[in-house]
């Protein structure tokens, strides 16, 4: 199964006889200042990196870089939604940032389940952030289903 959706798709409920090792789930995202804003107030991050251009790019950066942990909270809804669905519970999270996100980039979400243990229900999945081919973020995830 490959399901690509959008913020107004509804949610899936799937089995754990309903999802196979390959199935995958995308979605692209364009963060905004205001995406980033709401995060930064949420989390009370207000270091200059994601506020501060003159600073940004004194350190290297062509302008601020949105949290790397807003970036990857976008995979909260992939997983619990759609793949593998809505009885989904994290269990276990690894991310790796090769590259910043930029404000107003549109960014290919992609979850792919790598492995299916089902007498105790878990999941395990590659995760990866990428644009135009270059990954930004990668990963792995663990859920497992109620």
């Amino acid at each position: 199964m490959q399901l690509d959706v959008t913020d107004s798709t509804p949610s899936r409920a799937l089995s754990i006889d309903q999802i196979a090792v390959g199935d995958t789930v995308t979605q692209t995202v364009i963060f905004d200042a205001k995406a980033s804003a709401a995060f930064a107030c949420l989390a009370r991050d207000s270091a200059p990196i994601h506020e501060n251009g003159e600073f940004a790019r004194q350190h290297g950066f062509d302008e601020p870089i949105i949290q790397g942990l807003a970036v990857v909270g976008r995979f909260s809804r992939l997983m619990g939604m759609y793949l593998p669905g809505e009885h989904a519970v994290l269990q276990k999270v690894e991310f790796k940032f090769h590259q910043p996100v930029f404000a107003g980039r549109a960014m290919l979400y992609s979850c792919k389940i790598q492995r299916i243990v089902r007498p105790l229900r878990v999941v395990a999945l590659e995760v990866a952030v990428s644009a135009t081919g270059v990954n930004h973020v990668t990963g792995q995830c663990q859920c497992l289903l109620l």
